[in-house]
């Protein structure tokens, strides 16, 4: 099993969302026809263009060139930077270009241009699923894994918070974890720190994701690993 990360963004919820997933927005861009292959963060409207959280790798995006960090400004000819609908024009910008992807955007302040093709079939993926959980079960209590939220994988919206299991196709996945929210939430919810991490998801297989603190960090920084895989049928 392959793990690495692909990107580690905080993300916050502006006023004008409290109370919903974080990434729920996100979730409604990169469903269509055609995906990227890149979680992008569209709940608001930026001047500055849509941020790309994470690349799946062997994905379209990655293909082209594409990185975690880049600024995505216009794609197959639609301006994205300052619209008020990011994850709609998102949607049609992918779906405008029949399968073809041309994105213009910034990269460490400079500009970048970048093309190539969404139609990619069989890249990152393989037969079957694979299942994902937040659960802790079978832990100690003295353990040092704390609890996250499932809220995004490749780019769609997961089940609801507190599902038991999480069916993903096999293949190389981006998934956002989220620290958890209890409810009612303890704090404001654009303080809860959201994370992508890519896995290799295997046939068969469920894996346990959880957070651990990262060593000498006295600010409560964290990050999203696998504490266990087991071998179950995926339903």
């Amino acid at each position: 099993m392959g793990i690495v990360f692909a990107a580690l963004a905080a993300l916050g919820t502006p006023p004008s969302m409290a109370g919903q997933n974080d990434e729920a927005i996100a979730g409604r861009a990169a469903t269509h026809t055609y995906e990227l292959g890149a979680v992008v963060d569209v709940r608001r409207a930026s001047p500055l263009g849509l941020r790309v959280m994470a690349v799946t790798p062997g994905g379209a995006a990655d293909h082209i060139g594409l990185r975690a960090g880049d600024m995505l400004q216009s794609v197959n000819g639609h301006r994205l930077d300052g619209d008020t609908r990011p994850a709609t024009a998102l949607a049609a910008a992918l779906q405008a270009g029949a399968g073809a992807l041309r994105i213009q955007g910034r990269r460490d302040g400079k500009p970048v241009t970048l093309s190539g093709s969404m139609a990619l079939p069989g890249i990152g993926t393989s037969a079957g699923c694979g299942q994902l959980t937040s659960q802790l079960d079978g832990l100690p209590a003295n353990s040092n894994v704390r609890r996250v939220d499932i809220t995004q994988i490749e780019g769609r919206r997961a089940l609801a918070a507190g599902a038991p299991r999480h069916p993903v196709a096999a293949g190389t996945r981006v998934v956002i974890l989220r620290e958890h929210v209890p409810q009612p939430p303890a704090r404001a919810l654009s303080s809860y720190a959201s994370k992508a991490f890519v896995l290799d998801i295997e046939p068969d297989t469920t894996y346990y994701v959880g957070a651990r603190p990262l060593a000498g960090s006295p600010t409560g920084a964290w990050e999203p690993f696998v504490w266990q895989t087991l071998p179950e049928a995926c339903r």
